[in-house]
């Protein structure tokens, strides 16, 4: 697992995410699309009224090339935590 803070680009090693019903929902069906395409170059946003947004994507060490090369250093935890 791999937790960014995209706003500064720091690893972040613990996360608490505080979930409405609906939002926890929102989160479930989410991981289930990914699951169910199984498409590792697939991810998905979800928002809260547009104030927060969790991306959220699947991904395999061995199988990276898809992705962007800032995404790939993070997988490869190049990103590491400076707090």
């Amino acid at each position: 697992m791999r937790i960014l803070n995209a706003d500064n680009d720091i690893a972040i090693k613990d996360i608490i995410l505080y979930l409405r019903a609906e939002e926890a929902k929102q989160l479930y069906h989410s991981i289930d699309i990914l699951l169910q395409r199984n498409d590792l170059a697939e991810h998905i946003y979800i928002d809260a009224e547009y104030t927060h947004e969790i991306t959220v994507l699947l991904y395999d060490e061995k199988q990276v090339k898809s992705l962007d090369e800032h995404s790939k250093k993070i997988i490869a935890g190049y990103i590491v935590n400076r707090a």
